[in-house]
């Protein structure tokens, strides 16, 4: 058997649907003579003589809707993808939306959480240029930064 839809799947498809139909249905004949014939045995009418046909009707009618079901199977997932698809990327969006503040939070978080008091940027700063690691151009640069985002 091909891939799903390819074309040559569809002699195999339109076979399992006509043995499921033709199972189901002689399936049913035979279980429903099986059932007449023992529930009339109660009635007084003796022992049943065909129950039998229950124990070769009821396997015919199970692997009759298999055949259904497999031969279906394709138009039965499209209908439920197209039923299901739609509401689950409603959920998503709701569910993104819903935990978007939340991710701001963590992701402030990750990079070091709200932005530093001003003035401890400028101490810090300092701190650097007087122990030698920026240099002056350096240092008036961040200090221009830090007044900026203020």
């Amino acid at each position: 058997m091909k891939p799903p839809f390819h074309e040559e799947n569809r002699p195999v498809r339109g076979g399992l649907r006509t043995l499921g139909f033709v199972l189901v249905l002689i399936g049913a004949i035979f279980a429903i003579v099986g059932f007449v014939d023992f529930f009339s045995a109660f009635g007084g009418s003796g022992f049943p003589t065909k129950f039998w046909c229950l124990f070769v009707g009821m396997p015919m009618v199970a692997v009759g809707v298999a055949c259904l079901k497999i031969g279906y199977l394709g138009p039965i997932t499209k209908y439920v993808a197209g039923e299901t698809v739609p509401v689950a990327t409603e959920s998503a969006k709701y569910v993104v939306e819903e935990l978007r503040p939340s991710l701001r939070g963590v992701m402030q978080d990750v990079r070091g959480g709200d932005e530093e008091d001003p003035l401890d940027r400028m101490k810090q700063l300092e701190d650097l240029k007087r122990g030698g690691f920026i240099t002056p151009e350096e240092f008036e640069t961040k200090r221009a930064e830090i007044v900026r985002d203020v």
